[in-house]
């Protein structure tokens, strides 16, 4: 949807479902609805797209793109373009890497579990799961699943990245053979748990990529299904979210319409990763999705048509302690002008994502980028610009 058109539909839709008058007055009506609500939809339209137009040259990307969505009202817009040379304007029906936000999913689908009396969050992960986790110092006894969706397990990140480990992190995204042969979940799992524990299990807190990988294999062992099925039988098909998916190994394409990725170094793309193999993301961040269903998740998410409302609430409830004061299970918690809401942001080779919601409204943002260099600063208040004129306007 381009600038302009969320006006041009509110009235349309205006005009079909209420204004019931027959075809000759329908069109009358509708020509002046429409005229007045374009001329007062106009500078807040402009507004929006001013404020994308900021948040992609601040982070040096090719293009970006903002989904609003208040109920069942959705609006995109879209700065720059899906490809540096062939691209087009992006928006919420483009598909990208969503990154870390499959976590959100993952841990939706263990929560229902749960609800089903099939997991206890607190049972360790050796007794449900045996056999996966095992590394120096890291007791399998001792690591619940609460533990993991909350990433305070201990095990450290197999890509490195989260904590300063660039060398570890290089290693593993630059390695040739995994884009022939995809890793399997287990050798992922390895690459973080030889590294040996952090901390003592729920005695501190880091992000660990390692985690959501053990908790995709767990979501296998219990439901009997491969995780791409797991989530389309029990979230995807459930929410209605048609263009969302998590690639098989091997699946590397995006199908259109989708946006290319690229890693860039001052606004300069140098590399265009959007075929990265998408196993070596996983459960931990693998999934492809749209501004419009990601905000459709949320949505349905918050009103209680995927877990119960006693897990939903565990879901938003920080966890004490140090390290990820903001974490909960599977959702991270943000502060906005108009108080707090909920999501997960994401990045992934060529990408970097955001979506939150509090319920009646959310907002998912994309760059089809991963900025090396970029002015953080400015990026930072550019986000929070979206975010605030899409939760608290």
């Amino acid at each position: 949807m381009t600038t302009g058109a969320p006006a041009r539909y509110d009235c349309e839709h205006r005009c079909s479902q209420t204004l019931l008058g027959g075809p000759v007055r329908c069109l009358l009506v509708t020509t002046a609805i429409c005229a007045l609500l374009g001329a007062s939809a106009a500078p807040a339209q402009a507004a929006e797209q001013d404020r994308l137009n900021a948040y992609r040259v601040a982070t040096g990307s090719v293009g970006a793109m903002v989904t609003t969505r208040d109920g069942d009202a959705v609006a995109g817009w879209g700065s720059g373009r899906t490809a540096v040379l062939t691209g087009v304007a992006p928006d919420e029906h483009t598909r990208f890497r969503v990154g870390s936000q499959t976590k959100m999913f993952v841990a939706t689908v263990l929560l229902q579990l749960v609800d089903e009396g099939r997991l206890d969050l607190d049972a360790p992960i050796e007794q449900v799961l045996p056999g996966v986790v095992r590394g120096p110092g890291i007791d399998p006894n001792a690591i619940t699943v609460r533990h993991l969706l909350e990433h305070r397990s201990g095990i450290p990140d197999y890509l490195g990245f989260v904590g300063g480990d660039y060398l570890q992190t290089a290693v593993l995204l630059l390695n040739p053979t995994w884009q022939i042969t995809p890793p399997t979940p287990q050798r992922l799992v390895d690459e973080g748990t030889g590294k040996g524990a952090q901390f003592a299990p729920g005695q501190g807190g880091a992000y660990s990529n390692t985690g959501y990988t053990v908790l995709g294999m767990l979501v296998e062992k219990l439901t009997g299904q491969d995780l791409r099925t797991a989530i389309k039988e029990r979230v995807l098909d459930r929410v209605g979210m048609p263009s969302t998916f998590l690639p098989a190994p091997g699946q590397k394409a995006l199908p259109a319409p989708a946006s290319h990725g690229y890693l860039s170094v001052g606004g300069m793309a140098f590399a265009d990763v959007t075929g990265y193999e998408p196993t070596v993301w996983g459960a931990a961040g693998g999934l492809v999705s749209t501004g419009e269903d990601l905000t459709a998740f949320l949505n349905a998410l918050f009103s209680g048509e995927l877990v119960s409302p006693t897990l939903l609430a565990q879901m938003r409830d920080v966890a004490p302690g140090p390290g990820l004061p903001n974490y909960g299970l599977g959702l991270q918690r943000y502060s906005t002008d108009c108080g707090q809401v909920w999501g997960h942001s994401g990045q992934i080779a060529g990408y970097t994502t955001l979506t939150v919601g509090d319920g009646e409204r959310a907002v998912s943002i994309a760059i089809n980028n991963t900025p090396v260099v970029a002015d953080s600063a400015a990026a930072s208040q550019a986000q929070r610009d979206l975010v605030n004129h899409a939760l608290c306007g």
